[in-house]
């Protein structure tokens, strides 16, 4: 059986990790999540979910990348917005760069360090 790649092992963790924590309450399309952060505009949360719809289930990583900025911008110290760029970066083989922003996960949400460790592991 061959071994999953590390960038679906890194969708999966984000994505458990996610429901787990209780950040995704329910799930929907690409208009569900587009039409959030249109409400909320100003909820970092919201375009984090919405980076993390792109990133998982179309591979669009500019979009993607869009949201997480927008994210930090609104919250410069979220973890999980930081976590997801990190995730991100790695899926589009910019690893020295996903590095940085794994640290910052780390410094704004230490729980997160355990998901980080899963994913070295498994990578």
């Amino acid at each position: 059986m061959k071994a999953p790649s590390p960038t679906a092992c890194l969708c999966c963790v984000l994505t458990i990790m996610l429901f787990s924590s209780g950040c995704i309450t329910y799930t929907g399309s690409q208009e569900d999540y587009d039409n959030r952060v249109v409400a909320e505009p100003n909820n970092a949360e919201a375009w984090c979910i919405r980076g993390m719809y792109y990133n998982n289930h179309h591979n669009q990583y500019a979009e993607a990348m869009e949201s997480c900025n927008k994210a930090l911008e609104l919250d410069p110290e979220y973890g999980l917005a930081w976590y997801l760029k990190g995730v991100i970066l790695t899926n589009m083989n910019m690893t020295d760069e996903a590095g940085a922003c794994f640290e910052n996960a780390t410094r704004y949400d230490p729980g997160l360090a355990q998901d980080l460790s899963f994913v070295a592991e498994n990578t």
